[in-house]
C-alpha cells in the first residue's frame, strides 16, 4: 500500500517534495488497482480457488454443496471421527498402496499384495481355502492324509501312485516306464533269470499223480511210465524212486533191425570201440576202393604213392625212383579195409582212389611212379593207375585215379 505523509501527522506543513511524494504514491496505488466492474462473484472465485492450505483463513459448512458427517449418512460428505475411523456403506474405487486396517464386510474386485488377519473365510474360487481351519482347508481343497505326512513317512494305503518320471532302482523302483525295460535294468533275462509264464507249467501243477510228466494233444498233462518191450527189461518205469534202467538181453532175438533216419546215416558200434564179427552181407559201401594195412616208414599223406621198402622195419615208403613196382597208394576214404587192426596206413590196392601227381595228365592216360611218392605220366609194365581226369597243371595235384 503506498505511503502517504500527512501534515497531521508530521505537525508542520509539507514540503513541494513530500506533496510531490505523496501524489506520486498515490497515482501508483490507484493505477495498480481494478475497477469496480472487475468484481464479479466469478472474479473472486476464481481469486479464492487460488488460496489453499492451512493458514488461508478459508471455511465453510458445506462442500459441493453437502453437510460433512462422521457417520454412515445418505447425503453427506465423509470426515473422519476424533479417532481417525469414518463410516460408509459401500467403498468403490480403485486403491492403490497400502491399505492398513480392518476391512468388515465384502470386498469385491482384485486385491493384489498379501493380506494378513484375514478374519472371515475366503471361497477357493476367489484364491482362499473356503475354510477357517486346516483340517476343514484340506477337505475344502480334496487333500488326503499325504498332505500332513513328512516327506520321508508316507504310508500308502490302497489306492494307486502316478508317477511324472520312473521311480529309481535305489527308491524301490525299476528306473523304468516298460516291462522290457524294467527286466534290462533289474538285470533278469525270461529264459535265463526267471521262468517266464507257461501253460505247461500250470498244467503240470494240476496233476496229482506221480510219473513221467507229458502232454497229449489236447494241452493237458499227463503221467506216463516206460514199459518194457521184447528182450529189453525196465527198471524204476515211472521215475519215482529213480532214474529208469532199461536192459536189454545180452542175446537178442530179432527177425531184422529196422533204421530210422536219411539214407546212409547211422553206425553200428564205434571207430574205437567197434565189434568183432559180424556176420552179414554187404550189398554196397560208402567209399571207393579196397586198402590194406601196411607199416610205413613214416606217416604219408593221403594220395602217396607207396613202394615196398627195401631196407628197415617198415613194410612200405614213398616211391623215390621213376618207373618202380609199386604197392598202393595212401587211402584217402578206403571202402574196404585189410587187416585193419594191425599197425600201419591203410594203402589202396584196388580202385578209386585220388593220387598225387606231377606234370599234365589226360583222362585215360597210364601212370607209373615218380620220385617223392608222386605218380607222372608213363606206359610200362609198372603202370599202377589210369587217369580218370584231365589236369594240365604242372605242379602237384591230386588227381582221381583208379587202381589197376
Amino acid at each position: 500500500m503506498a505511503t502517504i505523509v500527512l501534515r497531521s501527522v508530521k505537525g508542520s506543513p509539507l514540503t513541494i517534495a513530500e506533496a510531490d511524494a505523496n501524489f506520486d504514491n498515490l497515482n501508483t496505488e490507484v493505477g495498480t488497482k481494478l475497477t469496480a466492474s472487475t468484481y464479479t462473484a466469478a472474479d473472486v472465485l476464481t481469486k479464492i480457488k487460488t488460496v489453499d492450505g492451512v493458514g488461508s483463513g478459508l471455511d465453510a459448512d458445506l462442500l459441493d454443496g453437502l453437510s460433512t458427517s462422521s457417520s454412515d449418512t445418505s447425503g453427506n460428505t465423509v470426515v473422519t471421527r476424533s479417532s481417525g475411523n469414518f463410516s460408509a456403506g459401500t467403498i468403490t474405487a480403485a486403491l492403490v498402496g497400502n491399505v492398513t486396517g480392518n476391512v468388515t464386510g465384502n470386498l469385491t474386485g482384485t486385491v493384489t499384495g498379501n493380506a494378513t488377519n484375514v478374519s472371515g473365510v475366503v471361497a477357493i474360487n476367489n484364491g482362499g481355502t473356503g475354510a477357517t481351519t486346516e483340517s476343514a482347508a484340506r477337505t475344502a481343497l480334496g487333500l488326503g492324509t499325504m498332505a500332513t505326512q513328512a516327506a520321508n513317512n508316507v504310508t500308502i494305503t490302497g489306492g494307486s501312485v502316478t508317477l511324472t518320471s520312473a521311480l529309481a532302482i535305489a527308491s524301490g523302483g525299476t528306473a523304468a516306464t516298460t516291462v522290457i525295460q524294467a527286466r534290462t535294468n533289474l538285470g533278469l533275462t525270461i529264459g535265463s533269470d526267471i521262468q517266464p509264464f507257461s501253460n505247461n507249467l500250470t498244467s503240470i501243477a494240476a496233476v496229482t499223480t506221480h510219473g513221467i510228466f507229458v502232454k497229449n494233444s489236447a494241452g493237458t498233462a499227463i503221467t506216463r511210465s516206460i514199459d518194457a518191450g521184447t528182450n529189453i527189461s525196465v527198471t524204476n518205469a515211472n521215475g519215482v524212486d529213480g532214474n529208469p534202467t532199461i536192459t536189454g538181453t545180452t542175446t537178442p532175438t530179432v527177425d531184422y533191425i529196422v533204421k530210422q533216419g536219411a539214407n546212409g546215416s547211422g553206425d553200428i558200434g564205434q571207430s574205437a570201440n567197434r565189434f568183432a564179427v559180424i556176420y552179414g552181407t554187404s550189398t554196397s559201401a560208402r567209399y571207393a576202393d579196397l586198402a590194406e594195412k601196411y607199416t610205413t616208414d613214416q606217416e604219408y599223406e593221403p594220395g602217396t604213392v607207396i613202394v615196398v621198402a627195401s631196407a628197415g622195419d617198415a613194410e612200405g615208403t614213398a616211391s623215390y625212383t621213376t618207373g618202380q613196382r609199386v604197392l598202393g597208394v595212401v587211402s584217402t576214404n578206403p571202402a574196404f579195409i585189410m587187416n585193419d587192426e594191425l599197425d600201419g596206413q591203410a594203402i589202396a590196392l584196388r580202385g578209386r582212389v585220388p593220387v598225387k601227381v606231377i606234370g599234365p595228365i589226360r583222362k585215360g592216360q597210364p601212370l607209373i611212379c615218380n620220385q617223392d611218392g608222386k605218380g607222372i605220366h608213363g606206359d610200362t609194365n609198372n603202370s599202377f593207375a589210369i587217369s580218370l581226369e584231365t589236369n594240365e597243371e604242372h605242379s602237384v595235384k591230386l588227381v582221381e585215379c583208379v587202381i589197376l
